[in-house]
């Protein structure tokens, strides 16, 4: 997901017809599902307990029971090879048929100062994976042997954010801790991001939700979102196809309860349009949001004439980013409550 206050103008046929294309959108059914979870032995954020934490989730949530949990090892000279060479294992048992990957990272990352990328390390700074050694075979891969599959990374550790890179053209997203500025705590001094991951994928299932998509995920994380925690990220790397997961039917003996977020926010952002008239684009505007379904809950909160007419938007956090998938949309603000001015006349003193 992008903060960046500017967008582009585009025409309100353009704009009609990636609204459709990013609505109507629909998740790939897998034949195969397979979790790669891996951190380093050497770890003091207590990474070894967040991934019996995930990977209890993606079998008690999502019935996933092909986990792999791999910690390199402290003795290891070669982290970099040793990941890719238990990825590639794992790459064999699913290219045949469609297939989604869950690759998870849990432990400490900084930015390299000469790649300005991410970089994952160890405890005591000596081991190191560059994130490269993913993204590039595996996330970005256009090769004709990797169109089955779609891949979904989470990544819970500093810096996460600018694990961010240009994708190839299958269905690969990012779910991250924090952006590319942020540190996160571990579970070792509070509450990681594993274990809301953990808490947004049970109250889906709570909810009776069939079927969860990325998207769902974050959204439910920036719900719950504790006051002084990050923001997360969510990035659509490749194309704008949903992520969706099915929820296991089999009741859970561990359902979370979370409790209602007085800090729960939604999404005010801007899009700007031409095409006509000015009266004539904000009666186009206002049939096509008529259009969406009702569980994307956009609304329209102002408009203005500029050089294009700006229309500022409100969205829960789940629908800003299925939109973001085809659509150039502007973060503008995280608010929460009604409109402060709205409604009210206001008085000034001169």
């Amino acid at each position: 997901m992008s903060t960046a206050p500017t967008s582009a103008t585009i025409p309100i046929d353009e704009f009609s017809a990636k609204l459709k294309e990013a609505v109507e959108a629909r998740g790939a059914t897998y034949q195969s599902i397979a979790v790669f979870i891996f951190r380093f032995e050497d770890d003091a954020t207590g990474a070894d307990k967040d991934a019996i934490t995930f990977a209890g989730c993606m079998k008690d949530v999502f019935g996933i029971n092909d986990v792999d949990d791999f910690a390199i090892e402290k003795t290891s000279k070669v982290a970099g090879f040793d990941v890719h060479k238990r990825l590639v294992a794992k790459l064999d048992r699913l290219l045949h048929s469609r297939s989604l990957l869950i690759i998870a990272y849990i432990g400490h990352g900084v930015i390299d100062m000469e790649s300005n990328g991410l970089q994952l390390i160890s405890e005591n700074g000596r081991q190191k994976v560059d994130w490269t050694v993913i993204h590039h075979p595996i996330l970005e891969s256009r090769d004709d042997s990797m169109q089955n599959l779609d891949v979904l990374t989470v990544l819970d550790c500093c810096y996460a954010g600018s694990a961010v890179r240009a994708g190839g053209n299958r269905s690969v997203q990012l779910l991250a801790s924090c952006d590319d500025r942020h540190t996160v705590r571990s579970r070792t001094d509070g509450v990681s991001f594993t274990q809301r991951f953990r808490k947004a994928a049970y109250a889906l299932k709570k909810d009776g939700n069939l079927f969860v998509s990325v998207e769902n995920l974050y959204g439910e994380l920036q719900r719950l979102k504790p006051p002084r925690a990050p923001d997360a990220v969510h990035k659509i790397i490749g194309n704008a196809r949903p992520l969706v997961l099915s929820v296991n039917r089999r009741p859970s003996s561990n359902l979370e309860h979370p409790n209602p977020s007085s800090n729960e926010t939604n999404v005010l952002f801007k899009i700007s349009l031409t095409g006509g008239p000015c009266d004539v684009i904000l009666n186009d505007f206002r049939q096509l949001l008529k259009t969406i379904p009702s569980e994307f809950k956009v609304t329209l909160e102002e408009a203005y004439e500029s050089t294009s007419v700006v229309f500022i938007c409100r969205a829960s956090w789940d629908t800003f980013a299925r939109l973001l998938s085809t659509l150039d949309c502007a973060f503008v603000a995280s608010v929460k409550g009604p409109s402060l001015v709205r409604g009210k006349m206001l008085s000034i003193s001169v």
